[in-house]
């Protein structure tokens, strides 16, 4: 078949031209959207600045490159569906070729080695095109065919040249890296690096690293392409667009030595801190969003960096306690921190102490839970604040800070005891309509538990409370709270309580206010945490609904002095649930003072928020001058521990049905059939 090709008369010429560019510049261009609109990309932190927004056309550009030999970008123009150049004014201009097909190329680029731009596109009537730049050549501004598109057959959306080999790289939509050599057109897959997607620009630095971005989410990679296995690494957040092309100057480092408006950590290269390294690093505003009262930027990181003031450790870093520290904000972010607690010299993924925590400007305090087993040793922390919520502890970002701090890791000399045990939980299980027995399936509040007392010298000095909370089946609204018997509410640091649900602190009172006794309210509404979801009217209490998340909690209390651990509380503690102030909870509790009410396991004493009138109410059979809490007149309860990890029972399915071993154990005072919690009905139950 004989080809088409172009000969554009737009212009007979190349005189007239704007001029060239004025440097070989390290900023990335970026052509995007369907009427063209030119980008200045800093790859270094992915921050983009608008060049023009007008560029001659009222179309595409696309298969741009940048030439080395005269500080031009060349191109390909969809409005004349011609061959470009364009210069420091950022205006398209078609220029008269010949050779090329018929159609528009959107992979192109301009070779370092030689003077020569190259355009491919794949389909045996197409392929990869050479065209003469140096006006010195007979061949000069006429294309030529390499190789067709049927051999050189590649799904890839540009190309760039290495600055040294004068071959040609791209990465495919799988995610495989080719080198082209464009004097033979052969293609060899070099490695899959291990991300896939449209990279609509790609571009070489100086040291023949090799950079990708992906059109869909703006994440630029860089890929060693000299390693032995290249993989992408993930460098930047750079712009999103559906429509992308880039080109660079090839011979020009990332970063100008001369330039200051980024800046970087100051720990260790091992923690990633160069920009060899990937290191942590923003483009910084000094009217923008940083830590601290100062920020300042540097071409490469200091050895120490004195406007690193955002962040205060209030108190020291102690294993297995929380830390208190203040971190001071110019205006609203989010905050990402990470402790190298094992002293290895990185940030491994796992010592992310503070994710995506939002700030507000001014100072904001945070709990650092040391883990039991940090190396106590000198160490680094990291700390990020960026307007978007996720970053690493590496990489680029167009905007924040980034602080870091050498810190002390102490070793607290604690001793620590687990109920049930380290891995185990109990499961606590709550009826909500006492005093009245109702339809007793003890689904209302169910709950994993466990505890953690910590002592240090004979003293407790902290208690943690954690667990999940599995199901809901009651309509009215319950908290969960835990009673530190014997324990003064003035003995609690209530400053540095760390209490978190569903891995996010929670910033409600943790210590119930005006009480006399130590209570931890773990949540004062379950609803609000475990909603149903679809057609489940409650949260994993009926069939088809198991699958909903269960709600993790954990509450740090830790003491303001010690308490002899003889007279101290330890195990299991007091926990109970409680209504709700402002919520019906049935017709012998009064909305106003719903608090009053509570449901503590059998024989187990109330708390001083207790109204003691409800005892004795409908099935009731306390007596609290024998010691006899919360029974009926058979002695069953209105709450429950299991040494287990139990399967409720379904709504509305009572406990002696779904349980039928249950009634032998009580009537024999818990003497018979002691398992009976293991030995559900068939299909009364939800498994946990």
């Amino acid at each position: 078949m004989k080809q088409l090709l172009l000969g554009c008369a737009c212009l007979a010429s190349v005189t007239g031209f704007a001029a060239p560019f004025d440097t070989c510049p390290s900023k990335a261009f970026l052509v995007q959207q369907n009427k063209a609109v030119l980008f200045g990309v800093n790859l270094a932190t992915g921050s983009a600045l608008t060049l023009a927004n007008e560029m001659g056309t009222n179309s595409k550009i696309n298969a741009i490159g940048f030439s080395v030999h005269d500080r031009y970008l060349y191109g390909w123009g969809y409005q004349n569906r011609s061959f470009i150049r364009i210069g420091k004014d950022y205006q398209e201009q078609p220029i008269t070729t010949s050779g090329f097909p018929n159609t528009d190329f959107f992979v192109g680029d301009v070779s370092v080695l030689e003077n020569a731009y190259y355009a491919y596109k794949k389909g045996s009537s197409l392929g990869l095109y050479r065209l003469e730049l140096d006006q010195s050549s007979p061949d000069y501004l006429q294309a030529q065919r390499v190789i067709d598109g049927g051999q050189l057959n590649l799904n890839i959306f540009d190309l760039a040249f290495h600055p040294s080999t004068g071959d040609a790289f791209s990465v495919d939509s799988r995610g495989i890296l080719f080198q082209i050599d464009v004097a033979t057109g052969q293609a060899t897959a070099v490695a899959d690096v291990g991300e896939s997607g449209t990279f609509g620009a790609v571009y070489f630095d100086v040291e023949g690293n090799f950079y990708i971005s992906r059109n869909q989410d703006g994440h630029v990679f860089r890929i060693d392409v000299a390693a032995s296995q290249p993989v992408a690494q993930f460098f930047a957040f750079g712009p999103i667009s559906g429509n992308n092309d880039g080109a660079r100057c090839a011979t020009a480092p990332i970063i100008d030595e001369d330039d200051t408006s980024i800046d970087f950590g100051d720990a260790p290269d091992s923690y990633g801190t160069t920009l060899a390294s990937n290191g942590a690093r923003h483009e910084h505003n000094s009217d923008g969003l940083f830590l601290g009262s100062i920020v300042n930027g540097e071409a490469q990181p200091k050895a120490s960096d004195d406007s690193d003031d955002g962040v205060q450790f209030v108190t020291t870093l102690e294993t297995g306690f929380d830390a208190l520290i203040v971190v001071s904000a110019s205006q609203s972010g989010y905050l990402n921190g990470w402790f190298d607690w094992n002293n290895n010299g990185q940030f491994d993924t796992d010592e992310q102490a503070l994710s995506a925590e939002q700030l507000q400007a001014g100072n904001n305090t945070f709990l650092i839970s040391v883990p039991d087993n940090a190396v106590a040793a000198n160490t680094w922390a990291r700390f990020r604040v960026t307007e978007g919520a996720v970053v690493g502890a590496i990489g680029g970002v167009g905007n924040g800070e980034v602080e870091d701090y050498s810190i002390t890791v102490l070793d607290s000399g604690i001793s620590r005891q687990y109920y049930p045990s380290q891995s185990g939980w109990v499961t606590l299980a709550y009826e909500d309509l006492w005093p009245e027995v109702g339809d007793y399936d003890f689904n209302d509040v169910v709950l994993k538990y466990r505890t953690i007392t910590d002592t240090k010298e004979g003293q407790v000095v902290r208690y943690i409370i954690e667990g999940q909370l599995v199901a809901l089946g009651a309509s009215y609204h319950n908290g969960f709270a835990v009673r530190l018997a014997g324990v003064a509410a003035s003995q609690i640091n209530q400053a540095v309580i760390h209490h978190q649900i569903n891995q996010q602190t929670q910033t409600f009172s943790s210590l119930e206010a005006n009480r006399n006794e130590a209570i931890i309210v773990v949540m004062p509404d379950t609803k609000n945490w475990a909603a149903s979801t679809g057609s489940c009217r409650f949260f994993r209490t009926q069939s088809g609904c198991e699958n909903d998340a269960l709600v993790d909690f954990r509450v740090s209390v830790p003491l303001s002095s010690g308490i002899s651990e003889n007279s101290a509380p330890s195990g299991l503690l007091d926990p109970f649930i409680f209504a709700v102030n402002g919520q019906n909870h049935g017709p012998f509790v009064n909305p106003n003072n719903a608090r009053g009410w509570e449901v503590h396991l059998k024989n187990q004493s109330p708390t001083e928020a207790f109204d003691s009138g409800l005892f004795g109410q409908a099935d009731d059979r306390s007596q609290a001058s024998a010691g006899f809490y919360y029974q009926s007149e058979s002695g069953l309860p209105w709450a429950m521990e299991m040494g287990a990890n139990w399967a409720h029972p379904k709504e509305k399915i009572d406990l002696l049905l779904a349980y039928p071993e249950f009634a032998e154990f009580t009537q024999s005072s818990g003497v018979d059939k002691p398992q009976w919690f293991s030995r559900p009905a068939a299909n009364q139950t939800i498994n946990n």
